[in-house]
């Protein structure tokens, strides 16, 4: 039986609020702030860039935010190295706005949880008329939520549920799979069942398939595995194979249809 993982989220009417465009957080600096301060969720282990929104009441420039919380990693953009600025640029026009984002890690303690992420950010108000970035600095601080989700079911999820293949020649498909908990290493991927005559094969003749980007899956990230059908000697139709996955000690199966056309 095809399995699929289900995910919680902790304070789920809270974490799916997406709040209108507003003034900025913070009175004592008018010129910025941000928008929506709950932040897409992540789950446990996970690593990946999370976008904060940010809106201007002024014309601002030098923008700059950084990011800290318990039980989290932050890097940024590479072509800022030591904090993030916006998606267009350091600066922004008043009345508009623009994303900052963070690559953020967390370690597989983090279950089902609220995470305060605190937002230090600074940046120059314009002085009217200015061509160049000349005017007040101003510097404060928000605090977003980042809403740590559990998934529950399997630790891989089969995103492939079927493949259609001619009965012409023999086609390599691609069979994604994504993992929703950490621990996925060396996962091994073979298919059976189907109709007689049917053919399966993996890449370099070895008897079973691997991820493309390599043996494991980190948490949140998608990745395929190719097999090889080879349906000439079958009739046209609709067939059910079963997809083995392994992984550590772990062994699970999954339905594939198979459309031979």
């Amino acid at each position: 039986m095809r399995r699929t993982a289900s995910i919680v989220v902790a304070c789920a009417a809270g974490a799916a609020a997406v709040l209108p465009a507003a003034a900025p957080a913070s009175a004592a600096t008018p010129g910025l702030g941000l928008v929506v301060p709950v932040l897409a969720p992540m789950l446990p282990g996970q690593t990946g860039w999370v976008s904060t929104m940010w809106a201007a009441t002024d014309d601002v420039c030098n923008v700059r935010v950084t990011a800290s919380g318990t039980g989290v990693t932050v890097k940024y953009p590479a072509n800022t190295a030591t904090h993030s600025s916006l998606s267009r640029g350091d600066s922004l026009d008043k009345g508009r706005l623009d994303y900052a984002a963070f690559n953020v890690s967390l370690s597989t303690s983090n279950l089902l949880a609220l995470v305060p992420l605190k937002l230090d950010y600074s940046y120059t108000a314009k002085a009217g008329g200015a061509a160049s970035c000349t005017g007040i600095a101003y510097s404060g601080s928000v605090t977003a939520t980042l809403p740590v989700v559990s998934a529950t079911g399997d630790a891989v999820v089969q995103k492939t549920s079927s493949v259609t293949v001619p009965r012409a020649t023999p086609i390599w498909s691609q069979l994604v799979f994504q993992s929703r908990k950490s621990g996925v290493d060396d996962l091994r991927i073979t298919v059976s069942g189907g109709p007689a005559g049917l053919v399966v094969t993996y890449p370099g003749e070895r008897a079973h398939t691997a991820l493309n980007k390599g043996a494991g899956l980190a948490v949140g990230t998608d990745d395929f595995a190719a097999v090889r059908f080879d349906a000439t000697g079958v009739a046209a139709g609709t067939y059910k194979l079963t997809v083995k996955l392994t992984y550590g000690t772990t062994t699970d199966t999954n339905d594939l249809t198979l459309v031979v056309s």
